[in-house]
């Protein structure tokens, strides 16, 4: 069916036919029909123009309102049908409707789009004029239950309208939730459907009804992208040895960087070129085929139309991985797709799994392999970073040496010809040396299969995500508010929150949320203290919690006592917990003892410590390694300032426990992690601490 806009007539009669509250209307295509229509409907009316070519009546002055008299209906229509003549000429008008005028309340939007990487979604709230402006929205992707829905309409900043605001009466937020949840099911399972738009929806204290509605149909398309189905063994990320096939001693070459990079790997490693004998000490083999042992893995880095028969020996040898970093296949468009589909269908036929084409390869740290040509190797660590660019793998590998930051893997999905984000978050989810996983994605092409793939292995790991694509520059013109609104990288961020993901606007933010879950899981609840030697931080932190979202808790008066005990009479008394400026790293170590006897009253500590003469910075991150041992609790770790501090960063990243050198970063972590813990509370992994200090030894 191709695809156009029902006219509002039309809409009118798909809502009543869904029971959802439209007002009496009636369509007349004369000044006195107009008139009878109106006064069957009784005054006030409203006109408006009927056309499929015409999107947004008022632009084009088609609307006119609160017409009181039969007069007033006739040069109405006149009116109506002169502007739409002068202003739309090659609109095809087919009449005009004459509506009751229903009494004002709260405006709304309830909208629909069709995605084209995760299907159908629906989309709330504010509506009205202003809708673009405010911009105060939620999305969820389809199917969705009541109880979803009800969390969307209260998650907008203008949910305090609808509970009541200033005065005003509480709006019939039930009646709201009906009339969405009847469209999310008839959107869900009409699939000629293809995009729709009730705005406004005017809600009252009793009930609601539809006053515009803007509806799409066609053949919908979009969210239902095929993707190979065979599950990849999670054995096949541990090879026993590696083949590099285009390995050179130029040092300007692919294949020289990705076999120097493999010098240091444990198993055995074969170099392929047949126009030498030794590579880098090691003997080199005209052929994968010629290697006189098994081979698992074989790294690929010869032009790209010898990929097909290099694929072959590959398939005959028994290789079980194939990571080509060549490019030139589908990314390139035209010969390159052919032969990106030939070099896929040679290595299905011989049960051989492919990693790319066109990466920068993998990086699996625990095991010794560097299977990039990255010039630089990431310490071991205990995050999974998965990306859809290496230029970004190569970036963030640079960045986090200094920072010391580790990685159990590091893979670069390329082109995704077999092996896809659902496969690595899978290894990623099994693999025992992750503990939290870090996505860049810039594009899913089968999104429902990749959220659920998401939304099982968030149960069991944190998994954090970093979305491309969020500006509008480029996005192309809206036929609909909903379409304007829940754009492409809106929609992603609803999926990446629904299948229990975080998702993260920078890199630095992704890895700070992903470090803090792999040391300390999520939390319980949103119950925090602070324990701080300054008191403008006591302060400041005050300040982040309630930005972000974060519940600073009353001491209970026990622990209020025990506190009295040591700490200096003019402490503050409250929590934030001022423990003075000449606080030590024994008075740190008693009131923390104190915390790990009465954890029943938080779930998240921020230990916040700033250079002083009195407190070792070394003595102070130990008894912080000792109280997140010491809990089941989220203790953050905010150690400030420069040199002075940094034989404490050390000890705290030697065992693993992260520290946030801005404090408002420590928080703005917290909260963001505490916005989806609310979502899914009760289906949030809840991974023992690590047990592991000095260099990473469990």
């Amino acid at each position: 069916m191709p695809e156009r806009m029902l006219t509002e007539p039309e809409g009118y009669g798909l809502l009543s036919a869904y029971g959802i509250p439209v007002p009496p209307h009636q369509v007349v295509t004369s000044a006195g029909d107009a008139r009878a229509a109106a006064g069957r409907i009784g005054y006030p009316v409203v006109m408006k123009i009927v056309s499929s070519d015409i999107i947004h009546k008022s632009d084009v002055g088609g609307v006119v309102t609160a017409i009181e008299s039969p007069e007033g209906v006739e040069e109405a229509f006149r009116t109506i049908m002169q502007n739409g003549a002068a202003r739309a000429p090659e609109a095809a008008i087919t009449g005009i409707i004459v509506e009751k005028q229903v009494p004002g309340g709260l405006e709304v939007l309830i909208g629909g789009k069709t995605d084209p990487s995760f299907g159908k979604v629906v989309t709330f709230g504010l509506g009205g004029k202003l809708v673009e402006l405010l911009e105060d929205i939620s999305i969820r992707v389809l199917p969705v239950t009541d109880d979803d829905i009800r969390t969307m309409v209260r998650e907008i900043e203008g949910y305090r309208l609808i509970r009541g605001y200033r005065g005003e009466p509480q709006k019939d937020e039930e009646a709201l939730v009906r009339i969405i949840a009847t469209m999310a099911r008839q959107f869900a399972e009409n699939p000629q459907i293809r995009e729709f738009d009730l705005n406004p929806v005017i809600l009252y204290e009793e009930g609601a009804s539809v006053v515009d509605a803007r509806i799409i149909v066609g053949d919908t398309a979009g969210g239902e992208a095929a993707h190979l189905s065979v599950r990849s063994p999670p054995e096949i990320f541990y090879p026993r040895s590696i083949a590099v096939i285009g390995a050179s001693a130029s040092p300007n070459k692919v294949g020289y960087s990705v076999l120097r990079n493999l010098l240091s790997f444990p198993g055995n490693l074969y170099p392929v070129n047949p126009s030498r004998k030794e590579l880098f000490g090691r003997t080199a083999y005209p052929s994968v085929l010629d290697i006189p042992g098994p081979v698992d893995w074989a790294v690929i880095a010869v032009p790209a139309p010898l990929v097909p028969g290099v694929m072959e020996e590959c398939g005959k040898k028994g290789v079980r991985l194939a990571i080509i970093v060549t490019a030139g296949f589908r990314e390139i468009g035209g010969a390159g797709v052919a032969l990106e589909e030939e070099v896929v269908e040679i290595a299905r036929r011989h049960s051989v799994r492919i990693i790319g084409p066109n990466c920068l390869g993998v990086m699996m740290p625990h095991q010794g392999i560097n299977a990039t040509f990255d010039p630089v190797s990431p310490r071991s660590g205990d995050v999974a970073f998965i990306s859809q660019s290496g230029a970004i793998i190569t970036t963030v590998v640079d960045w986090s040496l200094p920072e010391e930051f580790g990685f159990s893997s590091v893979i670069s999905v390329g082109n995704q010809a077999d092996l896809g984000f659902e496969h690595y978050l899978r290894f990623a989810e099994q693999d025992p040396m992750t503990r939290s996983i870090t996505l860049y994605v810039e594009e899913i092409q089968d999104g429902r299969s990749f959220a659920q793939i998401v939304r099982e292995v968030a149960r069991r790991k944190p998994v954090v995500a970093v979305k491309s694509g969020s500006s509008r520059k480029g996005r192309a013109a809206a036929s609909s508010h909903t379409g304007s609104l829940a754009g492409s990288y809106d929609v992603y961020v609803a999926a990446f929150r629904q299948a229990g993901m975080i998702p993260a606007r920078t890199l630095r933010d992704a890895f700070n949320l992903a470090e803090l879950l792999a040391s300390e899981g999520y939390p319980r609840g949103n119950r925090a203290i602070a324990v701080t030697s300054a008191g403008g931080f006591a302060v400041l932190a005050s300040d982040y919690a309630e930005a972000h979202g974060v519940d600073m808790v009353d001491l209970p008066d026990e622990v209020l006592r025990e506190l009295n005990a040591f700490l200096p009479p003019f402490w503050n008394h409250a929590n934030p917990m001022d423990i003075i400026g000449d606080a030590d790293a024994a008075r740190f170590a008693a009131l923390f003892d104190v915390l790990i006897r009465h954890q029943d009253f938080w779930d998240i500590a921020f230990v916040i410590a700033v250079p002083t003469t009195l407190a070792d910075p070394a003595h102070v991150a130990n008894e912080i390694v000792r109280f997140s041992r010491n809990t089941e609790k989220m203790v953050v770790g905010c150690m400030l300032g420069g040199d002075s501090i940094r034989s404490g960063l050390r000890i705290l990243r030697s065992c693993r426990i992260p520290n946030f050198a801005e404090l408002e970063d420590a928080f703005k972590a917290v909260g963001t992690i505490l916005s989806v813990r609310t979502a899914r509370s009760g289906d949030l992994p809840r991974l023992p601490k690590p047990d592991w200090c000095a260099g990473g030894e469990r």
